[in-house]
């Protein structure tokens, strides 16, 4: 199991994150607030594009993991935009767009996903004899899947991909003839957001025994709200239950567990050029038990948030 969110958010410095999201009302950006819906989706999508068209670009002049995680964070972010705007687009071919989004920005991240893999095996215990073996092949793919990943994404034609959808959003909003502003449509999508969590919160907090798959239910929901608080910045007043110090507490806590379910993924890709069964099998084991304590731990760290207990 893959956590379906973005670590590198979590990590992200808090002060930053409530500076943009705590500005007075004075400091709102009322050009935005006020703009028809189709209009602000450009202006919220433009710039994130720009950056993808530059760093793809770049890729023909070196393939580094720095490089393709830009990448990937602005793919990602890109495809949180086009969750955000669903119920007023085409559902389907929203989904398909987000898809697309999603292999372009898991083919940035593989190498990510193999260095994190690299890092945690390194601090294992050292009585796990075999893991050297495992650590090295990890080195060899993390170099070979930079290149594999770059020469992908090339060919891949993202900047296509993103006129495309760009302009098919565009006239799908214009066709809808959507009379709401930007901000009456934000208040409404981060409501609906607040109270899911809210809800999935209180159900775990009366549970017994939580497991991943409702720890997961949590981060997923935890991170939608904190993309369209984050989205809707701008235009969003204060109110909400959550607030980002939560949200950001809440992500923070499963980052550690994310990165060791990653790790177990890359194992598993792994595990044919490695060619020993029971290096493998010794890597797994001690990722599975990894995995169940940072589980606990995370749970502790998620009911000793105020809106969680």
């Amino acid at each position: 199991m893959t956590l379906n969110f973005d670590p590198g958010l979590a990590r992200k410095s808090l002060g930053s994150s409530l500076t943009a999201y705590a500005a007075p009302p004075r400091a709102r950006d009322f050009s935005l607030r006020d703009q028809p819906v189709a209009d602000a989706f450009i202006m919220l999508t433009a710039p994130l594009a720009s950056e993808a068209f530059e760093q793809t670009e770049l890729m023909a002049e070196r393939a580094d993991i720095e490089s393709l995680e830009r990448l990937r964070s602005t793919l990602s972010r890109l495809r949180a935009i086009w969750w955000a705007f669903e119920p007023l687009l085409d559902e389907k071919e929203t989904r398909l767009v987000r898809k697309r989004f999603k292999r372009l920005a898991d083919i940035a991240g593989e190498p990510h996903e193999l260095d994190a893999a690299c890092d945690l095996l390194s601090h294992a215990d050292q009585h796990c004899t075999r893991l050297g073996a495992v650590v090295r092949t990890l080195r060899l793919e993390r170099r070979d899947a930079s290149a594999m990943s770059c020469v992908t994404l090339r060919k891949a034609h993202v900047d296509v991909l993103l006129r495309r959808a760009l302009a098919d959003a565009r006239r799908r909003l214009e066709a809808r003839g959507e009379d709401r502003t930007l901000e009456e449509f934000a208040r409404r999508r981060v409501a609906l957001a607040d109270d899911m969590l809210s809800k999935r919160e209180h159900r775990a907090s009366k549970m017994k025994r939580v497991d991943a798959k409702t720890l997961r239910s949590i981060e997923e929901a935890a991170t939608k709200l904190q993309c369209l608080l984050e989205l809707f910045a701008p235009v969003l007043e204060r109110g909400h239950r959550h607030t980002m110090t939560h949200l950001l507490a809440a992500r923070a806590a499963l980052v550690r567990l994310h990165d060791v379910l990653v790790s177990e993924a890359a194992l598993r890709r792994i595990a044919p050029a490695l060619n020993d069964k029971n290096a493998v099998d010794e890597a797994a084991r001690w990722l599975d038990k990894t995995a169940r304590d940072e589980s606990r731990a995370a749970l502790a760290r998620l009911r000793s948030l105020s809106h969680f207990a």
